[in-house]
């Protein structure tokens, strides 16, 4: 399994894909910064296209920042195994969606699991709908039984330390996008 980004959702991909017994290796901009024990490779993005030639399955797991955006169209999907498979569960705009419709109507790769597109619900219109090589879920692989109730312990924990004066939890770095 290859995975594109490598914080905390494609580290957790990784660490599944581990224990099912696949090789895991990854891309993330920063690849010097500690590898999880569950990837045996980690890749600058200027490796992406290794990355993809080598995967049985491609899981994108990063976020959506000027450098992601349009990652994968026509040319990387193109460096992929005929038999891959496409998993997004980041960001819709990592994909260009036509290139995708395009090249797995053509059997470029074997199929794509999808969670997120460009726009959200995914028009009615798109020939993603009418492919049988893809999976389409509603934007909800994220999700996980208790969610709502660890959204909400964050927020009030998160709460608490802003009152208080303390650092909080979870912060976005604008500056990089995530």
């Amino acid at each position: 399994m290859g995975i594109v980004g490598l914080g905390a959702v494609g580290s957790a991909v990784a660490g599944a894909a581990a224990a099912m017994g696949m090789r895991v290796i990854a891309t993330r901009r920063r690849p010097s910064a500690p590898r999880p024990a569950s990837v045996e490779a980690v890749y600058p993005p200027s490796q992406l296209p290794e990355l993809l030639a080598a995967s049985d399955v491609v899981v994108l797991a990063a976020p959506n920042t000027e450098a992601t955006q349009g990652l994968i169209g026509s040319p990387e999907i193109r460096q992929m195994k005929r038999d891959a498979i496409l998993i997004n569960v980041a960001r819709g705009r990592l994909i260009r969606e036509k290139d995708l419709a395009a090249e797995l109507a053509r059997g470029t790769i074997a199929g794509a699991a999808l969670d997120v597109f460009d726009r959200e619900p995914l028009d009615v219109a798109s020939p993603l709908w009418d492919l049988p090589n893809v999976l389409i879920t509603p934007h909800t692989s994220g999700f996980r039984e208790d969610y709502w109730e660890a959204a909400v312990e964050l927020f009030a924990d998160n709460l608490r330390r802003f009152e208080a004066g303390e650092p909080l939890l979870n912060v976005v770095d604008k500056a990089a996008g995530y």
